[in-house]
């Protein structure tokens, strides 16, 4: 026995007929095949007894003899099909129990059933094997759309093609409406119709043909839905990122975790999602936008308001949950208190807040630019702050720029210059890191003035933190001096420890270029006592790093190297990337300069880091490499034909 199961538009009544047809041979006492019509969208499931007789009467049982009892007609089937070598497919089973009755139970006979839920219960005691069936690749639809459009027009229209298989999320159902849509319409080109796609609202009228409406096939198993599980179904389709965890489907019904659980067992049973990871689950596009279309319809404004509510509260209070954990000597913002029925974050340590920040970063990115588009402008600036700590790690320059502009439009849009400030701070040290210095500049001249109006001490010393980094980019040492040194005294007055390490740190930095060696120690020192304190290992790390370059620079060789290495322990500990290249890079320099090609090694790790993190200081640690002779045993040479 062979029981196929997939989500809905799949194919996999297409692939058992097919591939009944082309087994058929082996088969000659006949074959069987019945619709169980387990998702049908306006009749009950076929009953067991129904088949039965339908069955009985095609292998010749006249209407008079047939048994009134299930077990009798089961038993009468199994009979009369016992020595033959029978095929039966059971198409759109509903359940196990459904199935069950209607097999043969004897060697010879091959039966096929499909289903959208997975029928464990067969394989459990009928020894069935269980495949499940996924959308076509990429290959496969365009090779689908070719058997359609031919194989000239899909050449000519590749990208808009490829746009069309990925819109109708790969399924066999979908492409095959887009292909008679565009058959039935011969003057339409296929860009036309995969901007038709594009519109998420109207995807599912583009792919309405006849009785093959993609929104029709999905009907039929929302409907088999409890009350429960299909409200969930509905709100998923606020959902704008990829994959979600029970706690976001917790959210969205304002209900608790373990109910939301074991709803989400009954979507995905019926394949109306699927679980991709532990506690996480996804939805093809096709499948949100069915979502989406019944919350409009089926919830009111209101419900859906506050759906969408109680999920922006969970990401964001997650979020700064899990910034707390990167770096629990920072400040964040003062969140509001998270709307009734919001699930209550995990309890993070460092690695599993890492982790989670790298798993939801998509989703964060997602809720950021849905809570600026539906106007909620608190949670739009306030979620890419609480990432500052895993941005400023990781260097997602892209994500950490996208999210931070939305905020600084909702924060903007919402008179709230307290949000403005902070994000302009932070969008600053993306522009630096990137480069764009006079950007930069403009954006930490602004939140400096903003926060000097609010009288935001810690803010203004942050500002002109970022403005030291700045200057000391730009090689004005002296100014990154003065900055870091008011920056300091600022930290002071608050008492503000780790930010005053971290401003003590930057002016020892400036009198390390400057060449004041006896002061950048000082500094320096001071600042490793206070983050050790603090267990900064995020900054303790760059301090080490520049404590190094300094010992190295006073020509204290051996004093710097072992500075380099505890700078390595620390960054490789955390995760920081880009901190371990910047290591990597003072590490080549200081060997660099007794044995040049003894540097190469490290400058080769942190080139790879930092191609890999699409850093532009790259080029400057290749202008380093190409000053170096490779060493001939990194030479590949090819031997000529003379060669013994």
């Amino acid at each position: 026995m062979l029981a196929l199961d997939g989500p809905a538009g799949v194919g996999k009544t297409a692939l058992a007929v097919s591939w009944a047809h082309h087994i058929r041979t082996q088969f000659p006492d006949g074959a069987l095949f019945y619709d169980l019509r387990g998702w049908a969208a306006n009749e009950d499931p076929a009953a067991s007894s129904e088949v039965l007789e339908a069955f009985l009467r095609d292998l010749g049982v006249a209407p008079a003899d047939l048994p009134p009892a299930l077990d009798r007609r089961a038993a009468l089937l199994r009979t009369r099909l016992a020595g033959t070598r029978t095929l039966i497919v059971l198409d759109n089973a509903s359940t196990t129990e459904q199935v069950r009755p209607l097999l043969p139970g004897i060697a010879g006979c091959l039966v096929i059933v499909t289903s959208r839920r997975r029928l464990s219960g067969l394989a459990m005691r009928e020894g069935a094997h269980l495949v499940s069936l996924g959308p076509l690749t990429a290959k496969e639809s365009l090779s689908l759309l070719r058997d359609t459009f031919g194989e000239q027009r899909v050449a000519r229209e590749s990208e808009a093609a490829e746009r069309i298989a990925a819109l109708c999320a790969y399924l066999p159902l979908a492409i095959r409406v887009a292909a008679e849509r565009v058959a039935a319409h011969p003057h339409l080109s296929l860009h036309e119709l995969a901007d038709e796609l594009s519109a998420v609202d109207k995807r599912l009228d583009a792919l309405s043909h006849e009785d093959e409406a993609v929104r029709a096939v999905f009907s039929w198993s929302y409907r088999a839905l409890s009350d429960g599980a299909a409200r969930l179904f509905r709100f998923l389709g606020l959902h704008a990122g990829a994959s979600f965890s029970e706690h976001v489907a917790a959210a969205l019904c304002g209900v608790p975790v373990d109910e939301a659980r074991r709803t989400l067992g009954e979507l995905a049973a019926v394949r109306l999602i699927e679980q991709v990871g532990h506690d996480r689950y996804g939805q093809h596009d096709l499948l949100g936008a069915y979502s989406m279309e019944r919350a409009r319809l089926e919830e009111s404004e209101g419900d859906r308001e506050s759906a969408s509510l109680r999920m922006l509260d969970w990401y964001l209070h997650a979020a700064a949950q899990a910034n707390d954990a990167l770096a629990p000597q920072y400040r964040n913002p003062s969140l509001n208190r998270p709307t009734p029925g919001t699930p209550a974050p995990p309890a993070f340590t460092y690695t599993t807040a890492l982790a989670w920040c790298d798993t939801e970063l998509g989703n964060l990115v997602a809720a950021t630019r849905l809570a600026h588009q539906r106007g909620h402008h608190t949670h739009a600036w306030q979620l890419p702050i609480v990432l500052w700590n895993f941005l400023s790690l990781r260097k997602h320059w892209a994500e950490w720029i996208s999210t931070h502009e939305a905020g600084l439009a909702a924060a903007r849009a919402g008179g709230d210059s307290f949000g403005e400030a902070w994000i302009l701070n932070n969008l600053a040290h993306a522009h630096r890191e990137r480069r764009r210095f006079d950007l930069a500049e403009n954006e930490l001249t602004a939140a400096l003035a903003l926060r000097r109006t609010l009288c935001d001490l810690t803010g203004e010393a942050w500002t002109l933190t970022g403005l030291g980094y700045l200057e000391g980019d730009r090689d004005d040492h002296d100014a990154a001096a003065k900055a870091f040194a008011e920056s300091a005294d600022v930290f002071r007055q608050v008492d503000d420890h780790p930010g005053e390490a971290v401003a003590v740190n930057g002016l020892g930095e400036a009198h390390r270029r400057l060449g004041r060696f006896t002061e950048a120690l000082t500094c320096f020192e001071h600042a490793l006592r206070i983050m050790r304190n603090a267990g900064d290992r995020y900054s303790e790390g760059y301090t080490l790093t520049k404590l190094g370059a300094t010992f190295d620079a006073m020509d204290r060789h051996e004093d710097a190297l072992a500075q380099f290495e505890l700078a390595l322990v620390a960054r490789r500990e955390i995760g920081d990337r880009w901190g371990e290249a910047e290591t990597l890079i003072a590490r080549g320099d200081a060997v660099g300069r007794c044995a040049p090609s003894g540097a190469r090694a490290s400058w080769v790790a942190a080139l790879a880091i930092l191609d890999e993190l699409d850093d532009p200081r790259a080029a400057d640690v290749r202008d380093r490499l190409g000053m170096v002779p490779v060493p001939r045993s990194a030479v590949s040479v090819t031997p000529s034909a003379s060669t013994p």
